[in-house]
């Protein structure tokens, strides 16, 4: 009797013990703060990896205080879903384009007026400009979002299954755009038609004649299989790709101060080794598109300075009542 007594003292101690040890383990869990981390693009592009390896530094350098989860591929809508999800709180963290930015702080058009920048070097230092910090600032101060860091994906050409080699020739075009005004400006000044089409349904409007173009970077093209559905690249660098990482304010005031601090530094990194990965790579993403038999059309001088030309009204229109002609040199004297 007494050996049973015992053991059943042993027994019970022991169900306490692992029920306060699971008891314990599901506080530790409900106080983890999980940021959702939105991308439109593929699970195997560049910035997703380079998200994935912020996402794995947060979790260590927090000791699991803070995780975030990765959601690609547009499974939570938009990248303007996106923005207002972060203003809402309900995403904490968004990957976008800097010209989707433009439909909630109209100043972000400062880094998506056509033909203004030019290589990697000058986007940089346009990113890094006292300009645009104070465009950063006040897009955290009216809208409650910040910036986390500057992502290149390179000049912005058109892809396509008609043959465009003049100025002329974009009249043959019925371009898929995102959702940004200067884009669907600057399509319209050029004689094209724009069609505001879901990124992810990119691949299906080509298959199936909806469009017959689109304008995206190089490396989207390559990591969302779309030189399968085009003829051709016609480079017009109409744009330099200048995306960023952003995150919800109400969720970085969620976090602790040290917290905020790796948070930051995480995705600064990140995006600091994807802009460096990204050009050390371009080489080699323009042989994968030449192998995937996509030719590339180069217009002559004298052809782009028409295509400038004509898109000179869409440049005029995109700053119009935002900022100063003069930005427009202003900016390219930063090159």
């Amino acid at each position: 009797m007494r050996i049973f007594r015992r053991t059943a003292v042993i027994v019970t101690s022991l169900l306490l013990t692992l029920g306060l040890t699971a008891c314990g383990n599901a506080a530790t869990n409900s106080n983890t703060k999980v940021l959702k981390l939105a991308l439109e693009i593929a699970p195997n592009a560049l910035t997703t990896e380079m998200a994935q390896k912020a996402a794995d530094q947060i979790k260590e350098e927090t000791n699991g205080s803070v995780t975030v989860e990765i959601y690609p591929s547009g499974q939570l809508g938009s990248q303007r879903d996106f923005i207002e999800s972060m203003m809402l709180g309900t995403i904490e963290i968004g990957y976008v384009s800097a010209s989707s930015v433009e439909n909630f702080e109209p100043e972000f058009v400062l880094y998506d007026i056509p033909f203004t920048v030019f290589g990697p070097e000058h986007a940089e230092v346009l990113w890094d400009s006292e300009i645009s910090q104070q465009v950063q600032q006040k897009f955290l101060e009216e809208q409650g979002i910040r910036t986390l860091g500057m992502i290149d994906c390179g000049p912005r050409n058109i892809y396509t299954t008609v043959e465009v080699r003049s100025a002329a020739d974009f009249s043959k075009l019925t371009m898929r755009t995102a959702d940004v005004a200067g884009l669907i400006n600057l399509f319209n000044a050029l004689d094209a038609n724009p069609t505001v089409t879901a990124f992810n349904e990119i691949y299906t409007a080509m298959q199936t004649g909806v469009v017959n173009g689109f304008e995206i970077g190089l490396e989207s093209v390559l990591s969302n299989n779309l030189q399968e559905v085009v003829d051709y690249c016609v480079e017009t660098c109409h744009t330099y790709t200048i995306d960023c990482f952003l995150m919800s304010e109400r969720a970085y005031q969620r976090l602790t101060p040290e917290e905020q601090e790796i948070v930051t530094r995480a995705f600064e990194e990140a995006s600091t080794e994807q802009r460096k990965a990204f050009n050390e790579n371009l080489a080699g993403y323009k042989e994968r598109l030449a192998s995937a038999g996509v030719e590339t059309i180069q217009f002559s001088d004298e052809e782009i300075s028409k295509v400038i030309e004509m898109a000179q009204p869409a440049i005029e229109k995109s700053i119009s009542g935002i900022f100063n002609t003069a930005i427009v040199e202003e900016i390219r004297a930063m090159g």
